[in-house]
């Protein structure tokens, strides 16, 4: 199952159906996926993510993370998403094994000290403003791009990749058409047997 494809889909016969809302801002499919062509760019032409780089969010459930997400995967990139306060707690072993191009972070995040990637951002920089540049892209739903992080003993990271194409092969058009997050976006529980199933249904995520 191609997402890239099925969003492309639902900007041509429902552009205008919510894919996404919060009580920041309502996102139109249009708009969804136009957010996501602008963060390409700025990820691969800005920022200079490359295919198999690991970039990092830092944050809980914010609705502009489901676009970077999908414009990580577009890029062949993976996200390391760092939504619990254990896993910042252990952020410094998780960046000595693994070490990130790009961590964007919740605008209201406060650091007691800056993490050690070679570049740190607001999450809303990613789209504030148009970037001009259109790189091409090559679009493999096959690449690893999500890594799912456990802590093991001695505070040892262990990240397990998987793929778009893994994520979704489970969805179905006939999903529900919405879903509220609550909290984190990117747990195993949460992000593949329930946003991405709405998404391909045409559906809505209600962020807080």
């Amino acid at each position: 199952m191609n997402l890239f494809n099925i969003l492309r889909q639902h900007v041509a016969t429902q552009p205008d159906a919510i894919a996404s809302r919060s009580s920041r801002r309502i996102v139109t499919y249009r708009k969804f996926w136009s957010r996501i062509e602008r963060a390409t760019a700025r990820l691969k032409d800005e920022w200079h993510v490359k295919p198999g780089d690991t970039v990092m969010y830092w944050g809980q459930g914010h609705q502009d993370a489901l676009m970077f997400y999908i414009a990580v995967a577009r890029c062949g990139a993976k996200l390391l998403p760092l939504e619990h306060a254990p896993l910042h707690r252990n952020s410094s072993a998780i960046l000595q094994k693994i070490p990130v191009a790009l961590l964007l972070h919740d605008d209201e995040t406060i650091f007691d000290a800056p993490p050690a990637a070679s570049v740190v951002a607001n999450l809303s920089s990613l789209i504030a403003t148009r970037c001009h540049h259109t790189p091409p892209v090559t679009e493999d739903v096959h690449q690893p791009s999500l890594l799912s992080l456990l802590i093991e003993k001695d505070n040892v990271p262990e990240a397990k990749e998987q793929s778009l194409h893994q994520l979704t092969s489970a969805a179905s058009a006939d999903a529900a058409r919405t879903f509220r997050i609550a909290g984190a976006l990117f747990d195993a529980d949460i992000f593949a047997p329930q946003v991405l199933p709405v998404l391909v249904a045409g559906g809505t995520i209600l962020f807080r």
